[in-house]
């Protein structure tokens, strides 16, 4: 056994944003943010940030400054503007994926819905409780499973009138996509399955559009399936 080395705890935290989990108040030492997410919004710009301590900080800094991974002004000037409505943006989108995943949940045409407020209730007592302790919010993405496969994925996605056909998340507008068949098509089967990526897997991500418009419009999808 070697010396004792001090390891630093680095959280990629994009899928619940700054608003729904906070973990430097947990003790990670660095967080990093795909600020094309809920930061930029609007789906309009490309770009990534750190947070961290004092002492992480400086040298990401310095290595930034040295390989030119810096935003251009149009970018940076984008990103301030939309943190002017971070709070607004993602508690409106929170509010509508509560609204939306109570209706799906509930639907026969609805195997399950992952969904992180939904955990207790499904009896993952475990991961309930690591909800509680690190989340302030259940965040806007969550995955569907439909019953069936492939045919019945494709059809509620075809099917979606509001909803939009893409792989991000954390924008204004509500994305649907098909990991399976998409993000993780390239993967090999065994992986995919170990994952839980299977193909009656849809990922979405809640906008702010208005919550029963995207119930109706995730109702009547799913009359196609």
């Amino acid at each position: 056994i070697g010396p004792r080395k001090v390891l630093s705890i680095a959280i990629d935290n994009t899928f619940l944003g700054p608003i729904w989990a906070q973990p430097m108040r947990q003790g990670a030492d660095i967080v990093v943010y795909s600020l094309t997410k809920y930061a930029g919004g609007h789906s309009d710009l490309v770009a990534g940030g750190v947070l961290g301590k004092k002492e992480h900080i400086n040298t990401i800094r310095l290595m930034r400054n040295t390989i030119g991974t810096i935003c251009d002004p149009h970018t940076a000037w984008m990103l301030l503007r939309s943190l002017e409505t971070l709070e607004l943006r993602m508690s409106r989108a929170g509010e509508n994926a509560l609204k939306v995943c109570n209706f799906l949940k509930d639907h026969p045409k609805v195997e399950r819905v992952g969904y992180l407020g939904f955990l207790e209730e499904q009896g993952d007592a475990r991961q309930a409780d690591i909800y509680r302790r690190h989340c302030i919010g259940a965040g806007s993405t969550f995955s569907l499973y439909l019953k069936g496969g492939e045919k019945e994925s494709f059809a509620f996605l075809d099917n979606l009138k509001i909803a939009k056909l893409a792989v991000s998340l954390g924008g204004t507008e509500t994305l649907a996509s098909h990991p399976a068949g998409m993000t993780h098509l390239s993967v090999p089967q065994e992986r995919k399955d170990a994952l839980g990526i299977t193909d009656s897997l849809v990922r979405i991500s809640i906008g702010v559009e208005d919550a029963d418009d995207l119930i109706a419009d995730f109702g009547e999808a799913l009359k196609a399936v």
